[in-house]
């Protein structure tokens, strides 16, 4: 994706934007520390040795993505997301080592990945382009791990292709919502270079997730309420039943 240069964010013009970026970001990352109650959950030593290494990689991460906070000028505490954005942030229970895998790095962490592609393109500044460009590289070893185990997952049925799928279309409903929310945000304080970006991203990364996913996991790439609700329902019993056990 070309991005004209006029439209390009940059840390002078743009410091306020960059700044709400960053902070979640940090929050982001802070959130993989939950790894650490994941590696309990673990099937083999194999994946537990994985998510000790992912959790030094968040830390890690939230520490560049602080210090590209603290250059801008904004302080040391970044303000806390909204409440929705801070569930749709959420990750999943590592009791529920499928979902988990699926959703918080097959899926979360490939959402992640596309931002940061998209800001490479986006920012005009060095330092954080290459900081960004240094995370990602990070961040393409989580997705392929959480890939692996979803093939694992899926291999024995047909069901469990549908109802990963299912839950994809739910992230995929949350991050339109985050697209509005977002929107509305910037727009409402007169950032038209925001909400072109925004736009820009989403109308990209959107359709192309999607289409990766119903790759991975082998299954028709098409919307269905019903798929999104009954497999909703059974992530909720599961869900549900882990923790009673």
């Amino acid at each position: 994706m070309q991005i004209p240069a006029k439209e390009k964010l940059n840390p002078k013009d743009d410091k306020d934007l960059l700044a709400f970026v960053f902070a979640r970001f940090i929050e982001g990352e802070l959130t993989g520390l939950l790894e650490g109650k994941a590696i309990l959950h673990a099937p083999s030593l194999h994946e537990a040795d994985f998510l000790a290494g992912q959790i030094r990689d968040e830390i890690k991460h939230a520490r560049m993505y602080q210090a590209l906070y603290r250059s801008l000028g904004m302080g040391d505490t970044p303000p806390r997301a909204s409440w929705v954005l801070t569930k749709i942030m959420s990750p999943v229970s590592g009791r529920m080592w499928a979902e988990h895998s699926f959703l918080d790095k097959a899926v979360g962490e490939r959402w992640v990945y596309s931002m940061m592609q998209f800001l490479i393109q986006a920012v005009d500044d060095s330092r954080i382009v290459k900081s960004l460009k240094l995370i990602a590289k990070d961040e393409e070893g989580h997705i392929a791990f959480g890939e692996e185990q979803t093939k694992a997952y899926i291999a024995v049925s047909r069901w469990r292709r549908y109802y990963l799928w299912g839950l994809y279309l739910r992230v995929d409903w949350a991050m339109a919502l985050a697209h509005r929310l977002l929107r509305y945000r910037f727009k409402k304080k007169g950032s038209i270079k925001a909400v072109k970006l925004l736009d820009s991203y989403f109308s990209d990364a959107r359709p192309r997730n999607r289409a990766h996913t119903a790759s991975l996991l082998g299954v028709p790439e098409k919307r269905s309420l019903w798929q999104l609700v009954v497999c909703q329902a059974v992530f909720t019993w599961r869900s549900f039943w882990s923790w009673i056990l």
